[in-house]
């Protein structure tokens, strides 16, 4: 018998026979089911926080990724990863999305602001003066990241933008942000689209910055 945990997972809404049901599987069932039946339910039942994630971070995002409700091979080569809703390629629970799979533009939003706070946040809150940024400036910087990998700063490859945020030289990130657009490519086009929209979106966001302090 085939057991599909995460699908019993989603149904687990803590009704007295389902207590009842967990209860007899805590007793009966192999370790390493109930484990990964536990793992999953987990994954399933979490609470999705978003408040760490500015909206504007979220909406440049969507943009730009696009929405698609259908798992599909990476478009450069064809193969994997297998992507979905906002370029996610794995599930709450970490596991790959496979051909066929499809989601929700909600699901999608909630698997993005997981995957951000999991995988992004945690080294982009190490960038010097991370704090010192509004929502504004965040948000670019966070699409920034989602596009060219969390890990950016400090990277071979990006020691202009890293210059200038680790001296603090807010004023030149907008023109450094073009920078980075795969020249001579058949993406430099909708990647410079995109690298002007984040530092619009910082540049305003530095403007506020001033504006409030001068107060």
């Amino acid at each position: 018998m085939t057991i599909k945990f995460t699908d019993a997972a989603k149904h687990y809404k803590e009704l007295p026979h389902q207590v009842d049901a967990w209860n007899f599987l805590q007793a009966s069932v192999h370790k390493e089911i109930l484990d990964e039946f536990a793992r999953r339910f987990r994954n399933e039942k979490q609470v999705i926080d978003s408040s760490n994630i500015p909206k504007q971070a979220l909406e440049l995002i969507k943009e730009f990724e696009g929405f698609s409700p259908r798992a599909y091979y990476d478009p450069a080569t064809g193969s994997l990863p297998i992507t979905i809703a906002y370029g996610s390629t794995r599930k709450l629970d970490g596991t790959p999305f496979y051909i066929g799979e499809t989601i929700t533009k909600e699901e999608g939003e909630k698997l993005l602001i997981y995957q951000l706070n999991k995988e992004f946040l945690p080294s982009l809150q190490k960038i010097p003066y991370w704090n010192e940024m509004n929502d504004e400036m965040k948000s670019a910087i966070i699409s920034f990241a989602y596009n060219l990998g969390s890990n950016f700063y400090n990277s071979s490859g990006f020691s202009t933008i890293s210059r200038n945020l680790r001296e603090k030289d807010w004023k030149a990130i907008p023109k450094t942000l073009e920078l980075y657009r795969n020249p001579g490519s058949n993406v430099e086009a909708g990647l410079l689209r995109r690298r002007r929209a984040e530092g619009k979106l910082f540049q305003e966001g530095f403007k506020n910055l001033i504006l409030q302090s001068s107060f």
